[in-house]
């Protein structure tokens, strides 16, 4: 879990380098062995010493430990004020605070020092969606700058590191100095973190020793991403994997360690790529990757499968942000053995970092080195911003992601972000429908006429997509969901009735994150978005959708022939729901629907008495309702909500306000839901 390894040496400290850049070579500090005066892992998920302060009246944070990590996850902030976590010796003077953090949301992160009190005290934090990095200081409640860089800073996973000694102000990042200031503002203090509108802020672990020396040793090559299956298809497949430094890349494979060919590209590269062919279908190979002096554990992986073998795919994604929960999911996935893996996108918060490993190859490493994942591209990966801004070389297409063109390798180059592929006895059709959702940016047209609309109109009418057994398309943004207000007029008029023209089975899209199976129009609709993204409590109506939960969690569907065998997971592998589809038969797809069997409520269990209350809602049967807070003399006091929605699990939140949006006064509350048949009701104490 540490992001930076600190060994004590006779003359200091000395932390781990991460990047390839050049040693230090000044010397900060004294030469004697520095002394650790405080640290906090959180490890054990005690909080019991540290204090929390919102500066923002109208907003709650949500701080937590998790796995290890402390955690604020509300998206708190007003300005340039948010919410700070606090501890320490507030008689510290000379010190130096290092601290390792996780941002998979691009806004602000930081770390306080020599704090007093809540007006009181330096700052240090940045922002990659701003490109701004700032040193500052609160002086009687007024923020004051010290010094501005700015620059994208393009890490979700990274070191702060801050010296004061007397006046002196040195702040480093991953080892790199940025700030070295001098300022008598405040001479002694505790220290602390600082978020403000970042709803996905983890916090590692925070150390404060006496002094420190930073040195950074000559980078050695290493590999910087473990080894990954692209492309299994026909008979061959794609090996990619990235190093620290370039070098030429090699693959070893064959069926067994002993009988083995290499194939490589004597090219220095950082991204590598290696395609395998003449596999045979269905066999299992074993490969290893080889840069320069660096030789990869040995893996294996099965070639595609012939077309009348059955198979099974996983389908799940909105995996980006909470990288605990990607893995968790990630896990389940593993214990279902698929033969490859969908993803309906989203992976990562943001395309314009480099660093995509945090929330998506490292939960996943040990699972796609042996399963290939084939991606619909989403919004939060695919930023057209970063090839206008950094002016890459004209030959370049400014409508996709830099990093999403170096990271994957796609069936189709020409356009990568939608493409085609037969395995099994079924067609896959994948498209980037992501204007859809947000006509104002220049993601590619999906508009009859467009480039995209006519690839996807011959690619549903090929002979390939005809015979096949099954027709399956993948696209990122829903055509209809209930879970938003937003309609997505593009895809009902120009995406769906080709669907329905070439007989599409099934859409899989995700963007909403929570899971949603429709069946319109003769074809069946499921959202998947509960792989890490924050799960969506929004309910509306919508008269198609046949089950509606959110949670986190995955799809598995098995095709064996003419039947098809969809089951919805939550992250614990509990099944919540079944479809299957056998065109053997005129009989309706068959259903299994995991309901409740009563009308209820429930109060989830907060880690603080500051959230908002967060009320569980079950609905037996597709209802319109209404849900009313009441005091304790039995007068409404709130009107929290007055729907429609279908059978299933629901989450609202009360923020302890009433019909005026004042705050109310501690004592006792009633939550009550109304159906048309039946009624629940809850006590609530504040």
């Amino acid at each position: 879990m540490k992001i930076n390894v600190f060994i004590f040496v006779f003359i200091g400290i000395v932390i781990s380098a991460l990047s390839t850049c050049s040693t230090i070579s000044n010397i900060i500090g004294s030469p004697e062995e520095a002394k650790v005066l405080w640290q906090a892992d959180f490890e054990d998920g005690d909080l019991t010493k540290w204090t929390f302060y919102d500066d923002v009246e109208d907003e709650i944070s949500n701080w937590f430990v998790d796995q290890g990590y402390l955690i604020q996850h509300s998206n708190i902030g007003e300005g340039n004020l948010g919410t700070n976590a606090v501890s320490g010796n507030p008689d510290w003077t000379d010190y130096t605070v290092s601290a390792n953090v996780v941002t998979t949301d691009d806004d602000y992160i930081g770390v306080l020092f020599r704090y007093q009190d809540p007006d009181n005290y330096y700052r240090f934090s940045l922002s990659s969606q701003v490109s701004k990095i700032r040193l500052e200081k609160r002086l009687d409640g007024k923020m004051y700058s010290l010094g501005l860089i700015e620059e994208m800073w393009p890490e979700c996973r990274f070191n702060i590191s801050i010296d004061v000694q007397g006046d002196s102000i040195k702040v480093y990042l991953d080892q790199q100095k940025y700030f070295a200031i001098a300022d008598t503002s405040f001479d002694h203090g505790k220290v602390g973190f600082s978020t403000y509108h970042n709803d996905a802020s983890f916090f590692d672990d925070i150390t404060v020793y006496d002094r420190l020396e930073i040195k950074r040793p000559a980078p050695v090559l290493q590999f910087d991403r473990a080894p990954y299956l692209q492309n299994v298809l026909g008979d061959s497949a794609m090996v990619m994997w990235r190093t620290n430094l370039a070098q030429s890349s090699q693959v070893e494979f064959g069926r067994t360690k002993t009988e083995t060919i290499k194939i490589g590209n004597p090219d220095p590269v950082l991204n590598h790529k290696i395609t395998l062919r003449g596999l045979n279908a269905g066999d299992v190979y074993v490969y290893r990757v080889i840069s320069g002096t660096l030789v990869g554990e040995w893996s294996q992986f099965r070639a595609a499968k012939s077309a009348g073998e059955s198979y099974r795919f996983a389908l799940y994604g909105d995996n980006r942000t909470n990288f605990l929960r990607h893995k968790e999911i990630v896990a389940g996935i593993a214990r279902e053995a698929p033969d490859f893996i969908i993803n309906s996108g989203d992976v990562i918060m943001s395309g314009l970092r480099p660093d995509w490993d945090t929330e998506y190859f490292e939960p996943l490493q040990d699972l796609i080195k042996t399963t290939p994942v084939y991606i619909a591209i989403g919004n939060h990966e695919n930023n057209t911003l970063y090839d206008q801004k950094y002016e890459v070389s004209p030959d370049t297409n400014p409508n996709y992601s830099r990093y999403f063109r170096e990271y994957f390798s796609v069936p189709e180059a020409e356009h990568e972000t939608y493409y085609s592929f037969n395995y099994g006895n079924a067609f896959f059709v994948f498209i980037d429908n992501n204007l859809a959702a947000y006509s104002e940016r220049d993601f590619p047209e999906i508009q009859a006429g467009s480039a995209q609309y006519n690839w996807l109109e011959e690619q549903l009418k090929s002979p390939a997509a005809q015979t096949a057994e099954w027709l399956l398309v993948s696209g990122h943004i829903p055509i209809f969901s209930a879970g938003t207000s937003v309609d997505y007029p593009l895809n009902r008029e120009h995406l769906w009735p080709l669907f329905k023209k070439y007989e599409v089975d099934m859409y899989f899209s995700g963007h909403i994150h929570d899971y949603e199976r429709d069946f319109s129009d003769g074809i069946h609709h499921i959202l998947t978005g509960g792989g890490g993204g924050p799960q969506n409590t929004r309910v509306q109506n919508q008269a198609d959708i046949r089950h509606l939960e959110s949670n986190y969690h995955y799809c598995v569907v098995d095709i064996d022939g003419g039947v098809l065998r969809l089951s919805f997971k939550d992250r614990y592998q509990n099944l919540m729901d079944e479809l299957t589809i056998d065109k053997n038969s005129k009989q309706e797809p068959s259903q299994t629907i995991h309901q409740p069997e009563s009308l209820g409520l429930h109060i989830e269990k907060l880690p603080t008495d500051e959230v908002p209350i967060l009320i569980r809602l079950t609905l037996p049967e597709e209802s319109d309702y209404r849900i009313t807070i009441y005091n304790d003399s039995g007068h409404p006091i709130k009107h929290l909500v007055n729907g429609h929605a279908g059978r299933g699990t629901y989450w609202l939140h009360w923020k302890k306000v009433d019909e005026d949006g004042l705050p109310v006064p501690s004592g006792d509350y009633a939550c009550l839901v109304e159906t048309a048949n039946a009624k629940s009701q809850v006590q609530i104490k504040i």
